[in-house]
């Protein structure tokens, strides 16, 4: 199955040439502890923690935390939209900084690093660390539009070569198309960072 995967981000290369030239990148900084508010939680919620934080251009960034996972979403509907209950299935925490893909100056994708934390049963004791946990890193691609925000693509950015520019190329080609009930995409090599084994 990663090869196929790995076929299709292939087979788009040719198409990524040619739209990456029309998105460029700003960047926020996402610090829970500085840069964002804690929310009362309501029960329907994911999540044993909220977070309310601004992003570029004041977009409302959503954090939630529950059983040692986040779900972040965007924008002013961001707990109802499907980034609110998307997540990665290994332990995780997230990066400090949103990488915003814009497009003729507003923003259509947003690219976040996860840091995933995969048990040495599943990664192997060889890839592990002395506390028994291989430390992937993941780049979670989401399109952004109200109603559409969701999660588009994961790059696994310590088995994948040039893996920023692999997630903002994606970002360019696929925002604004995505069919927010389709399965995100494992784009590029690897896997192991999101508990994958071939």
């Amino acid at each position: 199955m990663l090869k196929n995967f790995q076929f299709l981000i292939v087979a788009m290369t040719g198409i990524f040439v040619c739209t990456t030239a029309l998105a460029e990148s700003v960047y926020s900084t996402l610090d829970l502890n500085e840069t964002c508010e804690l929310q009362d939680t309501p029960e329907n919620t994911v999540g044993s923690a909220v977070w309310m934080c601004q992003g570029y251009n004041g977009i409302p960034v959503y954090v939630a935390e529950g059983d040692l996972r986040f779900f972040v979403s965007y924008g002013e509907q961001a707990r109802v939209e499907p980034a609110a209950t998307q997540g990665l299935s290994p332990w995780n925490r997230l990066g400090s900084t949103i990488e915003w893909v814009l497009e003729g100056g507003e923003p259509v994708a947003t690219i976040l690093r996860w840091h995933t934390d995969i048990p040495a049963d599943v990664a192997g004791d060889d890839k592990a660390d002395a506390d028994g946990f291989y430390r992937g890193q993941v780049l979670v691609i989401t399109q952004l539009g109200q109603g559409k925000t969701c999660h588009v693509g994961y790059v696994d950015a310590r088995a994948t070569k040039n893996a920023n520019k692999l997630a903002r190329d994606a970002a360019g080609l696929l925002a604004g198309i995505w069919d927010c009930t389709s399965q995100p995409k494992l784009l590029g090599g690897g896997g192991l960072s999101l508990g994958l084994t071939e």
